[in-house]
């Protein structure tokens, strides 16, 4: 349940980002700089769910969610400040949108770490479980087959440590 929380919410956010995106046409002084926050914002929720997938756990990833919750806010406010259309909110917009961008591109980048290290650990588990049952099938079958001859060899050092002292019974005839 704790796993689909945060991406969930951050699908939600994106949604509602890219919903409300799509109503509002861009205006001619708005920046290239939000088109492309808004498209690595996309990237790195698209980059979370993958290491999700591929077995990251969610405290890994809950860091990395609260940065892209961070990008988001970003991006929104470089969206809002660029609709202002002044010479000092275009600047800040700006500002804004390349802090998106970096910060995004950050998580882009550790999520894809994150989900290869998971997916090579997942790797590593299931040939080492295949390499455990192979070799106790082995063993299996050699103690199966081998099961009379184990016991003989028991048997007989069961004699051999057992310490049968013949004089004692010279004596008592």
């Amino acid at each position: 349940m704790l796993r689909l929380r945060f991406p969930a919410a951050l699908a939600c956010l994106l949604i509602a980002s890219a919903l409300l995106s799509s109503f509002t046409h861009p205006a001619s002084g708005q920046s290239t700089q939000i088109l492309v926050a808004k498209q690595d914002l996309i990237q790195a929720f698209q980059s979370i769910q993958t290491a999700e997938q591929q077995g990251a756990s969610n405290t890994d990833l809950l860091p990395l969610s609260i940065q892209l919750n961070t990008a988001l806010q970003y991006e929104e406010t470089a969206e809002i400040l660029s609709e202002q259309g002044n010479a000092n909110a275009s600047a800040l917009a700006y500002s804004y949108a390349l802090q998106s961008i970096n910060l995004s591109t950050q998580v882009t980048v550790r999520a894809e770490a994150l989900g290869s290290q998971a997916k090579n650990s997942s790797s590593y588990r299931t040939v080492l479980a295949y390499s455990i049952a192979v070799a106790l099938a082995l063993l299996t079958t050699v103690v199966l087959l081998e099961a009379n001859r184990i016991t003989r060899i028991a048997r007989q050092r069961r004699l051999l440590k057992a310490e049968i002292d013949y004089r004692k019974r010279e004596d008592a005839r």
